[in-house]
């Protein structure tokens, strides 16, 4: 076969490739203090439509977005991490045939969740800091391995392999009269997941897994940077806040300015308001705000950011399962000992950390940020108990050691299924 031969052959099987795969792409440019024109579309995002909240009509408007491959699923995810059924997901209350749900039920054997990996299509990204400053970046987002800098992180499991899935919380956990870290409707302010310590909310996670098997644990790094990288796709800003919906934020000083689990039931995948009622993206509530939801496998030792991406050392880290310490996690960022808006992250093949602040709630990544020295074990979204403006998909606090125990902070389960 001549050489003219083989380039069509490959042309034809590239195009293939290109008509049944997705890649969407953005670069990110540190240097523009617009949260929206530091954002701009690459490959087959180029020429799409952002989606973003209508607060005026409140309607969530998807953009091109509405059909995208990785839009996750509801679910009642049995223990043994197993999908019972699916929710209708314009109203959790009721499955897809219209039947009541078992969401609000504490006594259903699993909980509701998320369900990851659309059409058995598993969620791979790659991150391309740029040569000449890290703090910018070129990121893609596929639905197949294209090339060998393709990481699909939250798809590995406790064994070290792929799976299909990944699951993480629609509610902001909730404990039950077993002491088990639920992800149930309808669970006020005094069944939410506080005062514990990251041990207490570990042990309270996995009680959830059957037997010995590692499924269930805390949220993790993983997911949380991914989603966080599908937000700014789907909005092409980085101001998750005016995109989205501000957030449950009210300068709060008891656990009683929680919202319950369950209010946005029927409020589909994205919903979100200007004031302080909550906020819903992906399908799961108070990603941001309410209440700080603490995370395995982000640290701060000192100045120093600690990681982790998966719970063995497929990442290529040392650590054989999350601890509460960083030792054998990756190094990645210094972070400043201090607190104020995010001016900078920096990039490298894996995730995207703060590194300098002074910046403000509308430039620039217009989150907010707390270091301190010590061994510091992150939080993530901000609570009622902050200022309107301070919360957001991109606030980190690591200024407080896994023993500290406070209503404002607490946990939520996310699912790794062994099969």
């Amino acid at each position: 076969m001549g050489f003219d031969a083989m380039s069509y052959l490959l042309g034809r099987k590239l195009q293939h490739a290109r008509e049944h795969h997705s890649i969407y792409g953005f670069h990110i440019d540190s240097g523009e203090s617009d949260p929206s024109e530091a954002v701009t579309y690459l490959a087959d995002a180029v020429g799409l439509t952002p989606a973003h909240m209508d607060f005026v009509n409140d309607t969530f408007d998807w953009g091109s977005w509405a059909d995208a491959f990785f839009l996750p699923r509801p679910c009642m995810l049995k223990y043994d991490g197993t999908v019972d059924y699916y929710l209708d997901p314009a109203d959790y209350t009721k499955k897809l045939d219209g039947t009541a749900s078992d969401v609000a039920d504490e006594s259903y054997g699993g909980n509701a969740m998320m369900e990851w990996g659309r059409d058995g299509r598993r969620i791979w990204y790659k991150i391309v800091p740029d040569s000449a400053d890290p703090s910018s970046a070129s990121v893609y987002i596929a639905d197949y391995r294209a090339d060998g800098n393709y990481h699909a992180w939250s798809f590995v499991n406790s064994a070290g392999m792929l799976t299909e899935h990944f699951y993480t919380p629609i509610y902001d956990g909730s404990l039950d009269g077993n002491g088990k870290l639920r992800s149930v409707s309808g669970k006020g302010y005094t069944a939410l997941c506080q005062n514990k310590t990251v041990a207490e909310e570990v042990a309270a996670a996995e009680l959830n897994n059957p037997g010995t098997d590692k499924l269930w644990y805390t949220e993790v790094y993983a997911d949380v940077t991914l989603i966080n990288l599908l937000l700014i796709l789907m909005s092409k800003t980085l101001d998750t806040q005016e995109a989205f919906g501000h957030g449950r934020s009210v300068n709060a000083t008891k656990a009683n300015a929680m919202i319950s689990t369950g209010t946005m039931d029927g409020k589909g995948l994205f919903w979100g308001a200007t004031n302080d009622y909550g906020v819903k993206v992906f399908g799961m509530e108070n990603w941001w705000g309410n209440q700080w939801r603490r995370y395995a496998g982000h640290m701060m030792i000192d100045s120093v950011q600690k990681y982790k991406m998966t719970r063995g050392s497929q990442d290529g880290s040392e650590a054989d399962d999350y601890n509460s310490t960083g030792n054998g996690y990756l190094t990645g960022a210094v972070g400043p000992l201090t607190d104020g808006y995010a001016l900078k992250m920096r990039f490298d093949g894996n995730c995207f950390q703060t590194t300098e602040i002074d910046g403000d709630s509308a430039h620039y990544w217009c989150d907010y940020w707390f270091g301190e020295n010590g061994t510091c074990y992150a939080c993530r979204g901000g609570s009622c108990k902050g200022p309107a403006a301070r919360v957001g998909a991109f606030y980190d606090i690591l200024n407080s050691g896994p023993r500290y125990a406070g209503w404002d902070a607490g946990a939520a389960v996310s699912c790794k299924p062994l099969v």
